[in-house]
């Protein structure tokens, strides 16, 4: 029988930048009259020679040539709209293949407290934001925020509803961590929610208590839906105005394809509508969460799956959640437990028997599937699921694909080959959040969030921010992927799996095409693919390498379609 991961191993990139200019045969005939042609420029075109080029043409939304200055300029007409690039990097429209994009663009629109840092370095910052707040705020209104990070904070520790009650005792207070995986209610949130001493946890959900028993205020993973479920409802139209802006954020800093993460039909519905009144600027795939069988089977029902749409706004894979988040202390793991708690394993969100019938369900509905997954014990469930899924149903090319795969060790990384499972992977987490994994040991930190590994072993990768958890920016992860070095304490993590420059960008441009299923349509400037590209303002594979998080995008074209020009 025909090996049914070996497609997607075939396409991996094994990347290579040719710095000296090639011209390819690629202009002819088919050419003539483009509606678009870039000429003087250094274009990478990220092709499976790595070839850099002068010059492209571009017609209907699509590449119909590169080459050199003079061939491509034969595909000018009288109409062609000519781009004199003046030696400007162009590169392939990058693409994020994890992020939270609505729900981040909500939180501006809603103008919740930013919590985050460098804003926020300790809890008298964020006590100090939230009573300014409480004062422009009439008694008994919610206040929400997120954001906040405890490994970045002055103290160290979570924050709780004691820092808070003194500030806000006739307002609900409800900040989200960085994270997501936990947040912190004051007390009038805790009661407006019904959460006491006595209050059960719910399965996957934890409610921390103090030394007398009493509500902390902290809440985790499956807890949170206790608050959220009593937050005050959205306007109607806050969906759509959140997709338009988290679309024009992502094409300001050369996100042309963003995989988004939405848990209700409302967002969904929100997307929608933005494209159909011409709002969508980056080409999305929608990607809804399942929490249950009942869920599974409800999305199932509706008769739709992965691929429904257009090229411009689409549906992705279906997500589900194996463990919680690093922050939360909440990832599943084998032992030993987190530093200074020994007994703390983390949290198993599925039963393994309704996994597998959730995972066979979606997938023989024809759902690709994705599942957040960080600590080892999670990891391994999940391909487990996924191994009885691809069997049951004979699945030759399914590139089901794991969210963070955070600790991936070698012997995960083998289990992920021999399945061809792929990885929505994190680089900027490396930075943004390298201290959480100290928590876990020098072994894990090891293993967290590998980079050069996956390209030696044969794991197709890709690159997401996650944002809200890092900022939207590619160039982040594309910075930290080459130097793993951390924010706190500036040290270099795991230094064996750092990537080169060309190596990163495979992640965000050829990778993230595999991995959503584009690769006839996306990742390298060809003819015959779509005409994404960005135009930065140095040449990224030449510069020193902490100029990489500080790269600008001067242009970015959707479809040969200008949709971005820096100020």
């Amino acid at each position: 029988a025909p090996d049914p991961h070996m497609t997607a191993r075939r396409l991996i990139p094994l990347l290579s930048l040719l710095l000296a200019a090639a011209t390819g045969a690629a202009a002819g005939p088919g050419c003539r009259d483009a509606g678009l042609v870039l000429i003087n420029g250094r274009i990478a075109t990220l092709d499976a020679g790595g070839r850099l080029v002068e010059a492209l043409a571009a017609r209907d939304g699509k590449v119909v040539a590169v080459g050199g200055n003079e061939e491509v300029s034969a595909c000018a007409g009288d109409g062609t709209q000519v781009i004199d690039l003046g030696g400007k990097t162009v590169l392939p429209g990058l693409i994020d293949v994890h992020t939270h994009a609505l729900d981040w663009a909500k939180g501006i629109l809603q103008g919740e407290i930013d919590a985050g840092f460098p804003e926020v370095r300790s809890i008298a910052d964020l006590v100090r934001r939230v009573g300014e707040r409480v004062a422009a705020t009439k008694p008994g209104e919610w206040i929400t925020g997120s954001g906040w990070d405890d490994a970045k904070l002055a103290e160290r520790r979570y924050v709780t509803r004691q820092d808070l009650d003194p500030i806000s005792p006739a307002n609900p207070v409800y900040l989200v961590h960085v994270s997501g995986h936990l947040a912190v209610a004051n007390g009038a949130a805790l009661r407006q929610a019904g959460i006491t001493r006595d209050t059960k946890e719910p399965p996957g959900g934890v409610i921390e208590h103090d030394r007398r028993g009493d509500p902390t205020g902290i809440l985790k993973d499956a807890a949170m839906d206790l608050m959220t479920a009593r937050l005050p409802p959205e306007p109607p139209d806050l969906a759509e105005r959140a997709a338009t802006l988290a679309s024009e954020k992502a094409v300001e800093v050369g996100l042309t394809t963003i995989h988004d993460i939405l848990r209700t039909p409302a967002d969904r519905a929100g997307y929608q509508r933005a494209h159909e009144r011409g709002g969508l600027k980056a080409r999305v795939q929608m990607v809804p969460v399942v929490g249950s069988l009942a869920e599974a089977s409800q999305l199932v029902q509706t008769g739709l799956h992965t691929g429904f749409g257009d090229e411009e706004l689409k549906l992705g894979a279906v997500k589900m959640f194996a463990d919680g988040g690093m922050g939360a202390r909440t990832i599943a793991i084998y032992p030993p437990g987190v530093e200074g708690e020994p007994d703390n394993l983390g949290l198993l969100i599925w039963k393994p028997e309704e996994m597998r019938k959730a995972h066979r369900m979606l997938a023989a509905a024809g759902w690709q599937l994705t599942t957040h997954a960080i600590g080892d014990r999670a990891i391994d469930q999940v391909l487990d699921s996924y191994a009885a899924a691809i069997k049951a149903l004979d699945l030759r090319d399914p590139r089901f694909r794991i969210v963070h795969c955070g600790i991936s060790t070698p012997a995960i990384q083998k289990r992920l080959r021999e399945r061809g499972v792929m990885v929505d992977g994190d680089p900027p987490f490396v930075y943004w959040i390298g201290s959480w994994f100290r928590k876990y040991g020098a072994e894990r930190v090891r293993w967290s969030y590998p980079g050069r590994s996956y390209l030696e072993n044969g794991i197709v990768a890709g690159g997401g921010s996650d944002v809200s958890v890092t900022p939207i920016s590619p160039w982040w992860g594309i910075w930290a992927g080459v130097t793993r070095r951390e924010l706190i304490s500036g040290e270099v993590l795991a230094p064996e799996e750092r990537l080169t420059v060309p190596q990163v960008l495979a992640l965000y441009t050829r990778n993230g095409a595999l991995i959503g299923r584009e690769e006839r349509i996306k990742g390298s400037l060809e003819p015959g693919k779509l005409a994404d590209f960005i135009v930065v303002d140095r040449n990224v594979f030449g510069v020193p390498v902490d100029e990489l998080k500080d790269v600008q995008v001067l242009q970015t074209f959707v479809g040969g379609r200008r949709v971005y020009a820096k100020p």
